[in-house]
This record gives structure tokens, sequence and C-alpha cells, in this order.
């Protein structure tokens, strides 16, 4: 098991930073890897709700992303599966004195599986940062558009 974790902070209120995030369809706007992504069984965000995520890049295989916990604006857990891979993530929303603090934080269980010569933590650890990274860029964008931190 391989442990990853990455951290942001954005001048978007928890709320702001949460409705982005959990808006799956602009997900292509933080890492343009997906195909089609939407919910499969429950309501979305729910715990038990299931969601399956079409990757194209960088091996095409589809995700079975199951919500394990959510409180909208604070937390979010799931467990991922795909192509011999299991992933527990966790994401928190804390505001801070410098804005909201966005952590992520999974595991990573795989039986040696690598994808184009890299190994899967590698490509996980990589793919995490982009996203993120993108993902702290619109919402400093959308808070912005608010005239400060709101939702």
């Amino acid at each position: 098991m391989v442990r990853f974790h990455y951290n942001i902070t954005t001048k978007a209120s928890p709320m702001l930073a949460w409705k982005l995030f959990s808006d799956w369809r602009r997900w292509n706007q933080f890492a343009n890897v997906y195909g089609e992504v939407g919910w499969r069984d429950g309501k979305p965000w729910e715990p038990g709700s299931r969601m399956q995520i079409e990757l194209l890049h960088p091996v095409n295989a589809v995700v079975d992303h199951v919500i394990t916990s959510c409180t909208p604006g604070e937390r979010v857990g799931w467990i991922d599966h795909a192509i011999g891979v299991a992933l527990g993530q966790w994401v928190t929303f804390e505001q801070g004195p410098k804005g909201t603090k966005v952590h992520t934080w999974g595991d990573i269980v795989h039986s040696g599986v690598t994808i184009g010569g890299r190994k899967v933590e590698h490509l996980i650890t990589a793919f995490t940062e982009m996203w993120y990274e993108n993902f702290r860029l619109m919402c400093d964008q959308a808070a912005h558009g608010f005239g400060e931190a709101g939702d």
C-alpha cells in the first residue's frame, strides 16, 4: 500500500470550492483525461452512490467510484477500483486565515501494475498535483468573480 497527499489553498470559500469540486461536468477543465462521467447508482455525492468515470489517458479504463462519506463543503471520501488498482481517497475543505485549505490524501493498493512503464503511484501523485493545481486556479478565478471569497 502506498499513501499520497496533496494540499492547496484557495481564495474561494469552502462552499464555493465544494461547488466547483462536486460539478463533475467541469473535471476536464482540471485534467483533460475524462471521457464519459456520470452517476450510475444513488444520488450524487451521497454515501453509497456510485459514479462511473471513463479515463482516456494515460490508459483507457473505467473507474468504479463509490462515495463512502460526504459532508458538502467540509469533506468527502470514496473508493475507486480500476485495472487492478484500488484507491481510497479523502478530501477536506477547511477555512483558514489565508483562504480555504483543500487537503487530499489516499491509499493506493495494487499488485505491481505499471502503465507505460510508470508505477501507478507515480501516475496518481502526478495526476493529483495537476488536477488540484488547476482546481485551485478555477476556485481563485471564481472567488475573484464574486469580489472576494464567497459562494
